[in-house]
């Protein structure tokens, strides 16, 4: 019988990946990031050769109704070329199940990966071969005030090792995780 620990620890499953460093937010120690009343939080050395994908965590509560925006990171700076590509949908809490669009963008400089709103909240994303010089994609189921989809392509060949994540407007309190994926 496989016991949780060996997952965690055995080659299996997903392990909390330690940041090497962090703008505008706490590490507790372990990987898990806090940050209260903040424009942006920034990741850096999550991203590396020991996994190929990974998945991060996010419990967000923001001071306005935004969207929940997304750029990757390299040697501590973000990537604001124009080859982000994103879009998805969003469907309303209630007695309707009305699936309606998300506004897309095509070569832009970061992507909308969540909504955030004054209702708890967050995302869990997957993140596909960050690290590698192929196209990066990222699958990004949220919930706040909706339930939304959003799937990102960053269309270059660029090695990335971290992200930072910023509402549109106001501020952002919660957690950040980042898990790899053991191969």
């Amino acid at each position: 019988m496989t016991k949780a620990r060996d997952l965690a620890n055995g080659g299996f499953g997903l392990v909390l990946v330690k940041p090497s460093s962090v703008v505008n937010g706490t590490d507790n120690g372990k990987g898990t990031v806090s940050f209260s009343a903040a424009s942006s939080v920034s990741f850096n050395g999550v991203f590396n050769s020991t996994y190929t994908n990974y998945k991060i965590v996010a419990y967000v509560k923001g001071s306005a109704d935004a969207a929940g925006k997304f750029r990757f990171r390299t040697s501590s700076s973000d990537n604001t070329t124009s080859n982000y590509w994103w879009g998805g949908y969003y469907q309303g809490y209630g007695a309707t199940t009305t699936i309606n669009p998300e506004t897309g963008g095509g070569g832009v400089d970061a992507a909308t990966i969540s909504g955030v709103s004054s209702l708890d909240g967050g995302f869990a994303a997957d993140v596909f071969s960050p690290f590698s010089t192929d196209y990066t994609l990222v699958n990004a189921p949220s919930a706040e005030s909706y339930n939304r989809q959003y799937s990102i392509q960053f269309r270059a060949t660029t090695s990335f090792d971290g992200f930072t994540f910023y509402p549109g407007s106001g501020t952002i309190t919660g957690t950040i995780s980042v898990y790899g994926y053991n191969k």
